[in-house]
């Protein structure tokens, strides 16, 4: 495993943060937050144990929710984020960051996205794009809890 996979983090800037550190047996997790995150942390290690990778992927949409499937998945080598540019908006230079902050902070649609960052607001090319990125935080929970079906072998 190389240097960089041995710690990972998530985070709502200047609000919740959860940092793991793979080296050694057993996963060290320090985490910092709201008492909505505090409570999911708690609650999630009495019912599921200390190793994250077994725990299940919480489906809801809050913020808390979001960080701690976002380090799940990642955790198990499973987080593709739709987005590889830095920044998505050319016309108003609005980083990823900026507006993936926005979405794990609440802004669910595009509308509430571009109002809190300005993307999509001035051609709207970038709309489509800004639209992926809410789908994955919002669904992704729900993707990765379903089982793929089974291809059908041809006769």
């Amino acid at each position: 495993m190389s240097d960089e996979n041995k710690k990972i983090s998530v985070r709502l800037q200047g609000r919740d943060h959860i940092d793991v550190n793979l080296e050694g047996a057993f996963p060290k997790v320090s985490f910092r937050g709201c008492s909505e995150m505090m409570d999911l942390m708690q609650l999630m290690r009495k019912n599921f144990g200390i190793d994250l990778r077994q725990w299940p992927i919480p489906p809801g949409t809050s913020h808390s929710e979001i960080l701690l499937r976002e380090l799940i998945l990642k955790l198990r080598g499973n987080w593709q984020y739709p987005t590889p540019e830095v920044e998505v908006c050319h016309c108003r230079s609005v980083a990823c960051y900026t507006i993936d902050q926005a979405i794990i902070a609440g802004a669910h649609s595009t509308e509430i996205v571009s109002r809190q960052t300005s993307a999509s607001t001035a051609c709207g090319t970038c709309r489509s794009q800004v639209q992926k990125m809410i789908d994955y935080r919002l669904n992704e929970g729900r993707v990765a809890m379903t089982a793929p079906t089974p291809a059908k072998k041809s006769a």
